[in-house]
């Protein structure tokens, strides 16, 4: 019976914590191979309350999910982008994380000797 009681809350816990993450597509200029967008990734990823990060080199936008509690601003992602070699042009803001685990869009192959692979923080 105490099995039966501790699924429901664990449901309950796993489901809210997927609902309150956010998603912010960051348009980029100079993102114009996957090895450019892994410095930049990397930075991303050392924020506290990113989970995964994907990109789109044709439209030159890196997707980051993150917590809710997780609030990007021109500024910084400007400083942040500045210092990798790139222009940050703009984001947005969604409600909901698109981003599929499997796929990183444009990330370096993780069989790439001098790329670390990102890996989800799932």
């Amino acid at each position: 019976m105490k099995t039966a009681l501790w699924l429901p809350v664990f449901f309950v816990l796993t489901s809210t914590a997927l609902a309150d993450d956010v998603q912010y597509d960051i348009r980029v200029d100079g993102i114009t191979c996957p090895f450019c967008v892994a410095t930049s990734v990397r930075a991303l990823k050392k924020i506290d309350g990113v989970h995964d990060v994907g990109s789109d080199l044709e439209t030159g936008t890196i997707f980051v999910c993150a917590d809710s509690k997780v609030v990007f601003t021109d500024v910084q992602l400007k400083q942040l982008f500045l210092d990798k070699g790139f222009t940050f042009r703009s984001f947005e803001k969604k409600a909901k994380c698109t981003i599929d685990e499997t796929d990183h869009g444009d990330m370096p192959d993780a069989s790439a000797d001098h790329v670390h692979h990102v890996e989800s923080k799932h």
